[in-house]
């Protein structure tokens, strides 16, 4: 009967210590080994969200700017130099055929940097964002009539907690139209 309880209690052996905490060790080193991987994956994607909303916020301001300066003379432009603090304003106008009759009305559009967006009204309406996270923005026209460029540079910075993940800085070149 000993013999027999022997042989039970020896099969019944559970792990050393040394063996415990070796596979707590290699279990230690693989959990730290998928966690890293996880965060660099989930920075990544945040990153590369960022960069999608970065650009597209420029490019929502490109769509918008590019018809209201071919259709408006050579801006005014107020407090916009590159290290200018918030606001900046941009005042296109021009003339614009609207109707079947083809009389041309008066076109006129505002876009102003407020430190954080930049807002587009057209003639009186209410103003919209047309870019946001908007960090710095500057407008200078170049050249010499009658072939004047506005130069425009703006930056979007993405934020997470106050941390930047992502900014992109962009120049964008623009040409007034010349009216008659």
């Amino acid at each position: 009967m000993k013999a027999k309880l022997r042989r039970y209690a020896k099969s019944q052996g559970g792990y050393t210590l040394i063996e415990l905490i070796v596979a707590s060790a290699i279990g230690l080193f693989v959990m730290s080994g998928l966690t890293s991987v996880v965060m660099t994956s989930w920075r990544a994607g945040a990153t590369a969200t960022s960069r999608i909303e970065a650009s597209g916020q420029i490019r929502s301001f490109q769509f918008r700017a590019y018809d209201d300066f071919a259709l408006a003379d050579v801006p005014v432009i107020s407090s916009c130099a590159a290290n200018d603090p918030p606001p900046c304003t941009i005042t296109l106008s021009g003339w614009q055929v609207t109707d079947l009759f083809l009389v041309p009305s008066r076109y006129e559009v505002t876009y102003n940097w407020d430190g954080d967006n930049v807002d587009r009204q057209v003639r009186g309406a209410d103003s919209r964002h047309v870019a946001t996270n908007v960090s710095a923005f500057a407008a200078y026209v170049s050249g010499n009539y009658p072939n004047q460029t506005v130069v425009v540079t703006l930056t979007v910075t993405m934020r997470s907690d106050a941390e930047i993940v992502y900014s992109q800085t962009q120049t964008l070149r623009f040409d007034p139209r010349a009216n008659p």
